[in-house]
């Protein structure tokens, strides 16, 4: 008998800036292609933390003083190239990790909305493509970038009830019946991916549609969040528990007992399920509805 466990924007040079403004370095010369939308695209809260700090086109344009009109700044909320500050309108996720940023700019005196998508590429480059095509940039700060990141950064935390978000001072509960699209603008602000999709329709509760990131696995059911498994190291609950806990150490924090069930040697502590190893070493964590067969 099986029984189921619920268990940007930016930038070219000119943008921002009246009259002509000179040609974006390295910029294609083929006809002009704007970044498209992804069919169904994820609004996100902020600029991902890989993409935020300073670049230019060269290592030449870094050490400018002052910088130039082509020097590009990006933070968490905020663009700004040369000396201007261009407001956001809209961030949004796009196939291969890259992000559509919407600026509002002025140009001759007219205000106009502009996209630009962001990608990495090869050596850590910034790929911005908009109305001028594709424009390659060389990170400026990377430890400015970096303290820039880590000011940005939102620690997430595991919960039998659902999730909870760190970030300086504050936390935040994301509990089962979060809808899905705020889920997911939290966990990819956490861990600076983007997920793979999936949905499993032969759970015994009900289809579940599936977003997988590379430490995590969240799962929804008619738009709502209703559980979570971990994939790998790296995140734990408050108290420490995670994939390589020792069972010592999950006792000193939880009552949480063992059993021995068709997946293993399983503990459960409230909302909390995990397997342990033959070394008494926490192999799999999950809580609600995860669709694991049994």
């Amino acid at each position: 008998m099986r029984r189921w466990t619920t268990a940007m924007l930016v930038m070219v040079a000119g943008c921002g800036q009246a009259d002509e403004a000179p040609a974006p370095a390295n910029v294609t010369q083929d006809e002009p292609v704007l970044p498209s939308p992804t069919p169904t695209p994820e609004a996100l809260v902020t600029i991902p933390t890989r993409f935020v700090g300073s670049w230019d086109s060269d290592g030449t344009a870094c050490a400018a003083n002052p910088a130039g009109s082509s020097r590009l700044v990006l933070a968490a909320n905020a663009v700004r190239i040369g000396d201007k500050d261009l407001p956001t309108r809209a961030i949004t996720a796009a196939e291969a990790g890259a992000v559509d940023v919407d600026v509002i700019g002025d140009r001759g005196g007219i205000t106009e909305q502009r996209r630009y998508r962001l990608a990495l590429g090869s050596g850590g480059t910034l790929e911005l493509t908009g109305v001028d095509g594709l424009t390659r940039l060389v990170r400026c700060d990377a430890p400015a970038g970096a303290e820039a990141a880590a000011r940005n950064a939102i620690a997430l935390n595991l919960a039998p009830d659902g999730l909870q978000t760190v970030a300086g001072a504050s936390s935040r509960a994301v509990p089962f019946g979060t809808p899905a699209d705020v889920v997911l603008r939290v966990v990819e602000a956490a861990t600076q991916t983007l997920p793979q999709r999936s949905r499993n329709a032969e759970c015994g509760e009900g289809p579940l549609d599936i977003a997988t990131y590379p430490r995590i696995a969240v799962y929804f059911q008619e738009g709502r969040f209703v559980g979570w498994s971990v994939r790998g190291r790296g995140l734990t609950t408050m108290g420490g528990v995670g994939i390589g806990s020792k069972r010592a150490a999950v006792d000193d924090v939880i009552v949480a007992p063992v059993e021995e069930t068709g997946l293993g040697r399983e503990f459960t502590s409230g909302g909390l399920s995990g397997l342990y190893d033959a070394k008494d070493t926490v192999s799999a964590l999950w809580a609600g509805s995860t669709c694991i067969a049994r």
